[in-house]
């Protein structure tokens, strides 16, 4: 697997407001994107398929493949991640570490190989980048209180 994205941010509310922010389905489609989840990602079992649905662009059907892999609530969330662009899936993995009276948010995403996972690594670095820094990821924690 070629070179992944690793990013932190550290948020001042308890790991249990950062994770059903990160799970709720809800919360997702404001945060991220729309999506075919009928439950929440904590609610899945290990194997369970859902897609994320952003808008196509160029070859791309806007359709991210995903499988849950690991659901430790409220500590580690992980799944695949995969599309057109994808040779084989990529893995984005969540961890949520208590830091005082907040929470260190730390996302590993993996998987990305050869000239296409380059472009694709770079895209996707600079959304992950700004959704850590979203106010409307910020809203969806504090809702959660």
């Amino acid at each position: 697997m070629g070179k992944g994205i690793h990013l932190e941010r550290t948020y001042p509310y308890p790991r249990e407001q950062v994770w059903k922010a990160l799970t709720n389905k809800e919360a997702i489609r404001k945060w991220f994107t729309e999506h075919d989840l009928t439950k929440n990602l904590d609610e899945l079992q290990k194997g369970d398929s859902f897609t994320f649905i952003s808008k196509p662009q160029g070859n791309w059907d806007g359709k991210m493949y995903c499988e849950l892999m690991e659901s430790n609530k409220p500590h580690k969330l992980a799944y695949t991640f995969g599309g057109d662009g994808f040779k084989q899936p990529s893995v984005v993995t969540w961890e949520l570490i208590e830091e005082g009276e907040g929470t260190k948010l730390i996302l590993d995403h993996k998987g990305f190989d050869g000239f296409k996972g380059f472009f694709l690594r770079f895209m996707l670095q600079r959304g992950w980048k700004g959704m850590l820094k979203s106010t409307v990821f910020e809203e969806e924690i504090e809702k959660n209180r």
